[in-house]
């Protein structure tokens, strides 16, 4: 193998090798952006040594000869791509044996500096992208089209120093991803400086590929399966099929909900087929109302052919009552802003009226061949991530420490006291703001200049609720942009914030789950004995899964890698948006509820633990429902928005498993958009209810005369309720008329404290209260408690070694509360502090400090007795980054921000939590 006259060598793959010439350059953005602030800050990196990297991203040929029986993945094209970060190194260890030279993946600080060619535009060509497979100077193609590329790094924020072959973080959660966007293909997100990332685990579902869908496969021709199947194409002439379709119902509107992941645009077409369920015998009529083509086909009888030439057309056909008819619809949408379809019949003695889900459906084996018919692009793991080579070994420089949130440090591991509580003979009302402002409800700069983390945006919701097994509560919600389209954005994260067990006020929140430049949403928690499980979901990304999840053993201060759920069956409609109440059956059965299709809600279940899932086919009446399981091992699901009875909320119940439900009428008001109701079981056997009694708009039912959010009871498996009125909730003055709970979750400590957790509101809201309080008519929200100290507790904790860990003190007060009461201390295993704080029967006092493990002072607080804080931060060289003072958890006063060197660079005045210059 030897050089050619132009720098370049082949490999015994055929890979040409260009050699990168060592240098330096600028990596990261100099200015403030809120949608790329994982860029920031901009600081000089030197590559020190030359390195060879491939010319492209590796093809399929070339990956064959490492897998043979690799069948292609998402392109079907020249380069592999559809693999995980760890088949990619796989393949790298083996060519590394074949060639006995080492062979890697490329650092990020080597990709990016090799993409850029010497060029500090955001392209090599300049301000635009080049085109498609041109080449940079220096030789590489594809670096901002084709494949999205794997890198070694584990994801991490940039240092605001200067670094000489840096290798990333230590540790993480995913890695990095150069060469595009995900959830958006456009030359914003294909710079040299984009970052995104994703799971390591990240590649094809087992089943999806190639050869799948053979003629030996036997599918049931019997329809069991709810709604017509189909694809949508294009063009108007349905060519170029785009992705499987399902219609659960024949009452849709596209723009106002589409597939995650979809962009139909403004032409195109589809086709959907499968059987439909006789309501009468003799005439039925079938009326078509649409934006521009439809033919509806029953049997072999055309029953409409529309053009968009009336306001609805109509036809008629005879039928037997609860026979099966095969059907097909065709659809056109070719013009105009709306795009829409709405098919209803009508009979002698019925009027017009929706053609019910239970009357419309499809087989296993129209769900197979409609799939083959579409591009495997869209099958779940079938992604655009793929990845080019270099010849060299890895740079020998130390990682960086990741950086964890505080509200994963210092985690006590005791389960002690967790059932310490007040007497659940007396009623308990305690209300606490859950997030400070900023982040709540303010523009993006304003959280920056307090200190708090980049990615925060001013619009947070959709809380996951979790008691961990040390008496901790650990919450979860994401944050987006503020106002239209703003939560469908490729910034949307997770945000995260710990309660400690006995502390009075939530810890400042920071990031908690990030896949940059791919919307992550829908946090869920489950806990089962000392495993702790979050699940969460991918709205945008066209290639994700139903859900994935992460698992913590230590409650919730480290967590594993993301887990992918391999489904062994069709997969039904959905929303890749996890809600919050996973559960297991009587039988073991584990079952986690997504999003369905428009106003519906769908379970996914597992009967081996996780390993394999499937979709149980059927759908409740409601998006968002909260399921229970009943003690005769039925599956109750409360409400859903954008779904009701006569104005009330409808509820639906299953006795096999998901795959079928009966749906009924509750009490309860419908609910809609930014509204959730919340069901739990509690230690006592009763179901646990929370909500708000009337639609976001104001509407309710005649019946319901209170106004407000409540909580309910049930003592007889949700067939009635005791009610009552939440007091203290805020409305919402952006979309809410009277006091909401938002979207609310619910759940129960281990010392019987039921807690709440309202979102939608300013600020966001955090509620205990126990069953005495609801079953107290006359019990409120002015409950005076008693914060004194009957009894002192200390204890500790240890590292294996030995090495005392933390020093903790507490004591239980005259209600039978454990608060955190005297000063505690925690160490590094070298003996170095970490954290020592003060703590008076439950409230921080006076000073508290965090460090490194390198002993650098991080952040410290002033605690004053009037209920005010100061917190400061600090540069790695002792001098002060930011300063804030906080009341009653709202920025109040100055806030300054300086350089490394000590220099002021900003300084603003917030009242009540908000900027006020």
């Amino acid at each position: 193998q030897s050089w050619g006259s132009t720098g370049v060598e082949k490999n015994s793959l055929g890979m040409r090798m260009v050699a990168i010439p060592a240098g330096s350059f600028v990596m990261g953005r100099k200015e403030s952006s809120p949608k790329h602030w994982d860029e920031e800050p901009a600081h000089r990196v030197t590559i020190s040594q030359q390195f060879l990297v491939s010319e492209t991203e590796v093809t399929v040929e070339q990956f064959r000869q490492f897998r043979p029986d690799f069948t292609g993945s998402m392109a079907e094209g020249l380069f592999v791509v559809g693999l995980s970060w760890h088949e990619a190194v796989d393949f790298c260890q083996w060519l590394s044996k074949v060639e006995g030279k080492p062979y890697r993946l490329p650092t990020e600080a080597e990709w990016e500096y090799a993409a850029r060619a010497g060029s500090d535009a955001p392209f090599w060509s300049g301000q635009g992208p080049p085109e498609p497979g041109s080449a940079n100077p220096w030789g590489l193609k594809n670096v901002h089209s084709g494949p999205l590329e794997w890198c070694q790094d584990w994801y991490g924020p940039y240092p605001y120093e200067d670094q000489v072959d840096p290798v990333g973080r230590s540790e993480g959660l995913n890695k990095v991803i150069r060469g595009g966007g995900l959830d958006r293909k456009t030359p914003e997100y294909a710079r040299s400086g984009n970052r995104a990332t994703y799971s390591p685990s990240f590649a094809m579902m087992e089943g999806t590929k190639a050869g799948r869908y053979s003629e030996s496969d036997s599918l049931s021709h019997e329809p069991t399966l709810e709604g017509l199947i189909g694809v949508w194409y294009g063009t108007t002439k349905f060519e170029k099929p785009k992705a499987l379709d399902h219609m659960p119902v024949l009452d849709v509107d596209w723009n106002d909900f589409q597939q995650p992941g979809e962009n139909r645009e403004t032409r195109w077409s589809a086709q959907w087929e499968g059987t439909l369920v006789a309501p009468a015998d003799g005439e039925v009529n079938f009326h078509v109302a649409s934006d521009f083509a439809v033919n509806l086909t029953i049997g072999s009888e055309k029953v409409v052919s529309w053009e968009g030439q009336e306001t609805e057309k109509s036809g008629t056909i005879e039928l037997n009552k609860g026979a099966e008819y095969p059907i097909r619809i065709g659809y056109i949408h070719s013009e105009g802003d709306r795009s829409f379809l709405n098919i209803t019949w009508s009979w002698q003695s019925q009027e017009k009226t929706e053609i019910p889900k239970a009357n419309l459906l499809h087989s296993p084996a129209q769900g197979k061949a409609m799939r083959t018919k579409i591009p495997r692009l869209f099958l779940p793991g079938h992604h655009s991530i793929g990845f080019r080579v270099v010849q060299g070994a890895l740079p020998t420089t130390e990682p960086l420490a990741e950086e964890k949130p505080f509200f994963r440090e210092c985690v006590v591991q005791s389960r002690s006291n967790v059932s310490k509580g007040p007497d659940p003979k007396k009623p308990w009302y305690r209300r606490r703001a859950l997030l400070p402002i900023p982040p709540t409800d303010v523009p993006w700069h304003q959280s920056r200049a307090v200190g708090l983390s980049k990615g925060f945006r001013g619009h947070i919701h959709n809380a996951g609720l979790a008691v961990c097994p040390n008496g901790d509560i650990l919450i979860s919600l994401f944050t987006s942009k503020s106002g239209p389209q703003g939560e469908d954005q490729p910034e949307v994260l997770l945000i995260g914030s710990r309660l400690r067990f006995g502390a009075a006020q939530w810890d400042m929140p920071d990031v908690f789950v990030q896949y940059a430049d791919a919307n992550t949403t829908s946090p869920c928690f489950y806990l089962e004995n000392d495993t702790l499980s979050f699940y969460f979901g991918h709205t945008y990304y066209n290639r994700h899964y139903p859900f994935q999840w992460i698992t913590s053993t230590d409650n919730g201060a480290t967590w594993s890698e993301a887990r992918f759920p391999q489904i062994t069956n069709e997969i039904g409609p959905h929303t890749p948006q996890p809600i919050m109440d996973v559960f297991r059956d009587l039988e073991g059965t584990l079952y986690v509820p997504t999003d369905g299709y428009a106003s519906s809600s769908v379970l996914w279940a597992s009967r081996d633990n996780g390993h394999t899932w499937i979709d149980t086919g059927g759908r409740t009446h409601g998006r968002h429902t909260s399921f229970q399981l009943l003690r005769d091992g039925r599956i109750l699901g409360m409400g859903g928005k954008k779904s009701n009875i006569d104005g009330y909320m409808p509820k639906s119940i299953s006795a096999d498993g998901g795959k079928t439900w009966e749906v009924g009428k509750t009490p309860f008001s419908e609910l809609g958009s930014g509204q959730r109701p919340s069901l739990i079981r509690l230690h006592s056997g009763r179901l646990f209810f929370c909500g708000d009694f009337q639609h976001r708009t104001g509407r309710h039912p005649e019946g319901i005369k209170q106004r407000g959010a409540y909580v309910a009871l049930s003592e007889d498996e949700g067939d009635t309720w005791r009610i009552k009125k939440l007091p203290g909730a805020l409305s919402n003055t952006h979309e809410n008329l009277y006091p909401s709970l938002g979207y609310a979750v619910a759940k129960q400590a281990p010392n019987g404290l039921i807690h709440i957790i309202a979102s939608k509101t300013t600020p966001l809201l955090h509620f205990e209260i126990n069953e005495a309080w609801i079953l107290d008519e006359n019990a409120g929200w002015s409950l005076n408690h008693k914060p004194e100290i009957k009894e002192t507790i200390e204890d500790a904790d240890y590292y294996p070694s030995g090495k005392i860990k933390a020093i903790r003190r507490g004591g239980i007060t005259a209600e039978g509360e454990y608060v955190l009461h005297g000063k505690q201390a925690w160490y590094y295993e070298d003996g170095s502090k970490q954290w020592e704080v003060t703590f008076v029967e439950g409230r921080k006092m006076k000073e508290e400090f965090f460090w490194s493990a390198g002993g650098e002072k991080l952040w410290s607080w002033a605690h004053r007795i009037d209920g005010s804080s100061d917190w400061t931060q600090y540069w790695p060289n002792g001098n002060k980054k930011s300063e804030s003072t906080w009341i009653n958890f709202k920025a109040e006063g100055p806030a300054r921000q300086w350089d490394r060197s000590g220099k002021l660079i900003a300084e603003h005045t917030f009242f009540n939590g908000r900027k006020i210059d």
